[in-house]
């Protein structure tokens, strides 16, 4: 939609140009270029603001949009008084306190203290960024002032006796700002007030302005209002930063304007020759120009455009248009060319690309060194909490789970059972076979007692050749039956020794004990009562170890 803004603009620029070329000067017609200028300033900064990403741009076109609509009122309110024939009562003095309200609202617009007339939120989604403060709502009001005071001022003049060609004037005049005011009060409603309920802007104040503007000129154009000599059509023409080629129904050159003339040597009168206009150019931008050139006498009702890059002192990118002239029966009449540097936008939106580009780079670089660093944390997280040789638990992890088990344990009345087993005659292996044999004994039976355990069960390497079997809710006689199997599994596990084909089996003593009924008084202190399980089991095993080895001492705490 915000195309349709920048639309807007070019169709009221297109009609300030029709009323400069059919037309002679006036002080009416002063006055409503004039207000024609406020029209065409509105639509353009509007859509220049919606071209920008920078907050300050947009907050200054925006600026520049709402200092042209403060002054609407008191432009349409001046254009009534000349156009009833009251001129009288503007002078000097009386049209410097006629504005103040207006230029109260410029003031407003310009200062905005702490975005009481407008805020851009570039936190927000873009459609609902700005924000309109109280002094946006005493804008309207002075225009609305404006409107009313205009409108008793016709009113008035449609009830008195004038002349027929006055009355048409006023009505013209009327209904052209009934026209702007029905399509501001759709933007007021959908833009500011219901804009939670549309999905994209509407620019219906720019399209109220256009309608407007072709209504007046139309009217102005059948009841020969105005005048405006051919000077000032040229001159209007020349303030232009875009170059302007007119051409008639013949190709015929008619207007040419000075920004134009530096890139192309073009006379009024002189025929427009594509291939001629096309030579001043080189290789394959001439070749496009000319071709576009010919598309376009082709195709002589549509609107084209196609964009150069050339060198020309400097390296220049150029939006060139055709638009098609029609007179009131939609004939062809003549030919638009304008040609619109680009180059300093183009320059932009490439540097703006690169910077994108490196900043994707570097994006994906801290992706990557992000990844990375977390594989390292989680690797140091699993060496925080795992033995380097078995790859079982530590015992400190096991200590850590076990105070928060024990507590929730206690709380709910959760069975569970403890088990801790040493390696029988474990120092004669790693003295017979050595040490690196004795590792491997060590890890062959962490994976033989793992393959016997649940997957609820934390197997922990408690020192040495000590290790630790936590149970969750597991009783008594559970407990007898996996450490029956445990044990089995452990003495029918085989380690190659690496001397021939010589294997070993090893055995192991165990304490268990298991925990099934508990105290409240457990709570008060579940550390101390963890010690006590561990100085349990304990004593268990170091009784296994007394009466023998490879076998099972079992404790039972009530």
């Amino acid at each position: 939609m915000i195309w349709l803004d920048f639309s807007m603009f070019l169709v009221l620029l297109g009609l300030f140009f029709y009323v400069l070329l059919s037309s002679s000067v006036t002080v009416l017609h002063r006055i409503y270029l004039l207000l024609h200028v406020v029209f065409t300033i509105w639509p353009l900064f509007q859509f220049a603001s919606n071209t920008v990403s920078s907050p300050f741009f947009k907050m200054f076109y925006l600026t520049a949009s709402y200092i042209s609509l403060s002054l609407l009122g008191v432009g349409w309110f001046v254009f009534t008084v000349f156009l009833t024939g009251q001129s009288y009562v503007i002078r000097k003095s009386r049209l410097f306190v006629l504005s103040i309200p207006a230029l109260l609202s410029v003031l407003a617009v310009v200062i905005n203290p702490n975005g009481m007339f407008l805020k851009v939120n570039t936190e927000l989604d873009p459609l609902k960024q700005l924000q309109h403060g109280p002094l946006y709502w005493i804008m309207i009001a002075q225009l609305l002032l404006y409107m009313t005071v205009s409108v008793t001022i016709m009113v008035y003049k449609l009830r008195a006796k004038e002349s027929e060609r006055q009355r048409t004037l006023v009505r013209t005049a009327m209904t052209g700002m009934f026209v702007l005011l029905l399509f501001s009060i759709l933007d007021l409603a959908v833009n500011v007030m219901l804009i939670d309920n549309f999905t994209r802007y509407i620019p219906f104040i720019s399209i109220g302005m256009a309608f407007a503007a072709v209504y007046l000129v139309h009217a102005i154009s059948r009841n020969k209002v105005f005048d405006i000599i051919q000077l000032v059509q040229r001159d209007v023409m020349n303030t232009m930063s875009m170059g302007v080629i007119v051409l008639d129904e013949n190709d015929i050159i008619i207007e040419v304007n000075r920004v134009i003339k530096p890139i192309i040597r073009l006379h009024i009168g002189d025929k427009f020759d594509p291939a001629a206009i096309a030579s001043h150019f080189k290789g394959s931008v001439a070749r496009d120009f000319e071709a576009f050139l010919q598309v376009q006498r082709k195709r002589p009702l549509e609107r084209l455009e196609f964009e150069l890059a050339f060198d020309h002192e400097k390296h220049q990118h150029i939006i060139v248009q055709s638009a098609p002239i029609l007179n009131h029966k939609k004939t062809p009449v003549g030919r638009v060319l304008t040609f619109q540097e680009v180059t300093e936008l183009r320059q932009l939106v490439e540097e703006t690309n690169r910077q994108n580009e490196l900043l994707q780079d570097r994006n994906r670089d801290l992706l990557i060194m992000q990844d990375e660093l977390f594989q390292a944390n989680k690797k140091l997280e699993q060496m925080a909490i795992t033995d380097g040789l078995t790859g079982c638990f530590n015992r400190r992890y096991l200590l850590h789970q076990l105070e928060q088990e024990v507590v929730a344990n206690i709380r709910y009345g959760i069975p569970f059972s403890i088990f801790l087993f040493d390696l029988d005659h474990f120092k004669s292996i790693n003295d017979k076979f050595g040490h690196l044999v004795g590792d491997e004994v060590l890890c062959s039976t962490v994976d033989a007692v793992r393959s016997t355990l649940r997957l609820t069960d934390i197997l922990a390497r408690y020192g040495g050749e000590e290790f630790t079997v936590y149970l969750p809710h597991t009783n008594r006689e559970q407990a007898d039956i996996i450490a029956e199997q445990l044990m089995e599994a452990v003495e029918h596990n085989r380690i190659n020794t690496g001397i021939s084909d010589h294997s070993i089996s090893v055995t192991i003593s165990m304490g268990v004990i298991s925990i099934e009924q508990f105290e409240p008084a457990d709570l008060a202190d579940p550390k101390a009562f963890l010690r006590e399980l561990l100085a349990q089991v304990d004593a268990a095993l170091y009784e296994a170890k007394y009466n023998g080895r490879n076998r099972i001492v079992k404790r039972k705490l009530a």
